[in-house]
């Protein structure tokens, strides 16, 4: 497992992120504090 930070601070760069990790086929997870979210999933990053 491979852990980056990253920062996600508009909607154009959350599409982008999704668009760009799609293309892949391992699974993906955005933590902050005690959520943790799955990263292909936009409608998961805006909730």
């Amino acid at each position: 497992m491979k852990t980056v930070q990253i920062s996600l601070n508009s909607i154009d760069k959350v599409k982008s992120f999704v668009n760009d990790i799609t293309k892949f086929d391992y699974d993906f997870d955005l933590i902050s504090g005690r959520y943790v979210i799955d990263a292909k999933s936009i409608m998961g990053i805006f909730s």
